[in-house]
């Protein structure tokens, strides 16, 4: 039982290097760059920003989470009261920004992100049994083709958490560094729908005129780009200048490949006989080299090749 700070610090910290065992040594170095980007932003936005602006947003992000947190029950069996976990849980993730508040003499936002948290800590958020069902009878998917049913199921299980994540994006496409990053991770999140194999029954179903890759492919780009339209059209009303039409051009036609290699690593590996992809560093490569130029070709054959097996194992399977 945590019954002490010291506990508590240790309790945190195991869980981090946990979760950074589970991401894995190639997703990391995908991530560096892209966080250095972000954290870069992040600077400019703290700097320019005016009055309690990023503290507000701050603290809206952090209720969107704390309102949707699922370790409630988990948290009230502690010998710790719930109200200071979470007071010490987002003052260590907002301690970034408190030390940039302190360093730039942003006064307002510094004394309304600690009220805010003082407060959030004392609301306690709902248990989430059931949450997600809840939240799909209010955005229903069921308009999603059945040869889409990664894109039912991923979205129907993440769905309270993709939608504030989204909304977050929307309201930050003013800034031109947001939406080609959004968008990016947007890819690689779809990536993840693409983990898990389907039965036999259903593969024979959805591919009875062996156009599975092309229907599945076609049909998750089209509905990967309806979904991101709103962040496009937002991107070039707030950001018109070449230069960043070129960048949001160039992201999104990467963001495409990614979700294709993605549905052709699926297949290229697919198995009756197993559940889902264990082995995710091709994709981790893959999305790697696309933050250095000069190893775009490498992925591009990667795709080609990829694409060719799995047109090759389903004409096995289908068999």
């Amino acid at each position: 039982m945590l019954t002490t700070l010291p506990q508590y610090y240790s309790f945190r910290t195991k869980q981090f290097f946990r979760i950074l065992k589970d991401i894995g040594i190639g997703h990391l170095v995908i991530l560096t760059p892209i966080l250095f980007i972000g954290i870069l932003g992040g600077l400019q936005f703290i700097f320019t920003s005016q009055s309690f602006t990023v503290a507000g947003f701050l603290l809206f992000t952090l209720a969107g989470n704390h309102w949707n947190r699922k370790d409630r029950f988990f948290l009230e069996q502690l010998s710790l009261p719930i109200s200071i976990i979470f007071f010490l849980d987002y003052l260590i993730l907002s301690s970034p920004f408190i030390a940039c508040f302190i360093f730039w003499a942003k006064w307002q936002n510094l004394i309304v992100l600690i009220l805010g948290l003082c407060i959030l800590a004392f609301i306690k958020p709902p248990y989430h049994k059931g949450a997600n069902k809840k939240m799909t009878l209010l955005f229903p998917l069921e308009w999603i083709p059945l040869e889409l049913f990664e894109w039912r199921t991923g979205l129907r299980q993440n769905i309270s958490l993709l939608i504030p994540i989204y909304c977050i994006g929307l309201g930050l496409s003013i800034y031109p560094v947001t939406t080609p990053i959004f968008i990016f991770l947007m890819a690689w999140a779809t990536s993840t729908f693409f983990q898990f194999f389907e039965n036999k029954d259903l593969l024979l179903t959805v591919n009875h005129d062996k156009r599975l890759l092309e229907k599945k492919t076609v049909g998750s780009l089209k509905l990967f780009n309806l979904l991101m339209l709103p962040h496009y059209l937002l991107f070039v009303f707030f950001n018109p200048q070449p230069i960043y039409l070129g960048v949001l051009a160039i992201v999104t036609i990467i963001a495409q490949l990614i979700i294709i290699f993605s549905i052709a690593m699926k297949y290229k590996t697919y198995s009756f006989h197993e559940h889902k992809i264990y082995n995710s560093l091709p994709l981790a490569i893959f999305i790697g080299c696309w933050t250095l130029p000069f190893l775009w070709p490498i992925p591009i054959l990667m795709l080609i090749h990829f694409w060719k097996k799995a047109k090759e194992n389903l004409i096995y399977h289908y068999a």
